[in-house]
């Protein structure tokens, strides 16, 4: 029986000790918040942090530690934001606040969304998720269809949030031909889904002629077509007028030369 007094005694010692703490923490605040730093360039991201900081944390700081996570969610849900909390010691700690870099422009559902490398985006006409200094993409501008009815859809998000598509099959495609001395003329893409393969459609605008181009070969294959691509503009700039150069086949490139007013498919 001398082990469940003993056990017994043990819980009344933490008790007193608890007790003693939260005494002592009446008396001298020594769970009280020592010290706190927000590190970002932007003072308005700055005042926002401090709007939604738990007044409750400033008393006592450990309960800090487990709500650190529910501000991060929710300034990363309202503004473009990467949040990082840590304990730098005894009762301080230190947030980190990195704004995310715009990397594409996207239309989706008729509004423009900026799009980061990180497959988060957020509408440019969002007052709450504008950051004054963000470098925004002006072209090409990149639009998403998608095969949902529009009434069928559910509501069009606010605030930040991931990117619905996949964003590795557009890195494979600005990797193959981001860099050529042709795609400084794309005006937009339409990213498209055909046969379970990506399709990307480009306008490519050179004074007042139109060149559109439909892609969707094997990302092996890009580095061929990327050379067949730039002979066939460059020739095509200097001949005039708008056509169609369909890249889709998987042994040849098709030109035709579009008529006014004539769409994907419409070649004379």
């Amino acid at each position: 029986m001398w082990f469940r007094r003993f056990g017994w005694f043990r819980v009344a010692l933490f008790s007193m000790l608890l007790g003693g703490l939260w005494r002592l923490d009446g008396y001298c605040a020594w769970l009280s918040l020592r010290g706190y730093r927000v590190g970002t360039t932007d003072s308005f991201l700055e005042r926002r942090f401090w709007d939604v900081f738990p007044s409750e944390c400033i008393r006592f700081w450990p309960s800090y530690l487990r709500k650190s996570q529910d501000i991060a969610f929710f300034l990363e849900r309202t503004a473009p934001v990467l949040v990082k909390t840590r304990m730098t010691g005894f009762g301080t700690f230190l947030t980190n606040m990195d704004l995310l870099s715009p990397w594409l422009l996207v239309e989706w559902r008729g509004q423009v969304w900026c799009l980061s490398r990180e497959g988060r985006m957020w509408n440019t006409a969002d007052e709450d998720a504008r950051i004054e200094g963000l470098n925004i993409p002006e072209k090409p501008l990149w639009r998403i269809r998608t095969d949902s009815a529009e009434g069928n859809e559910a509501p069009v998000p606010k605030g930040v949030f991931p990117f619905l598509f996949s964003v590795e099959g557009i890195e494979r495609f600005l990797e193959g031909f981001g860099k050529s001395s042709w795609f400084g003329y794309v005006e937009d893409v339409t990213v498209d889904r055909r046969g379970g393969a990506d399709i990307f459609t480009l306008r490519c605008v050179r004074g007042k002629r139109t060149l559109t181009i439909l892609i969707q070969k094997n990302p092996q294959g890009w580095q061929e077509l990327n050379t067949a691509l730039e002979h066939i503009l460059e020739r095509l700039w200097r001949e005039g007028g708008d056509h169609l150069i369909d890249a889709t086949y998987e042994d040849r490139v098709v030109v035709g030369e579009l008529s006014a007013g004539a769409g994907e498919g419409s070649s004379k």
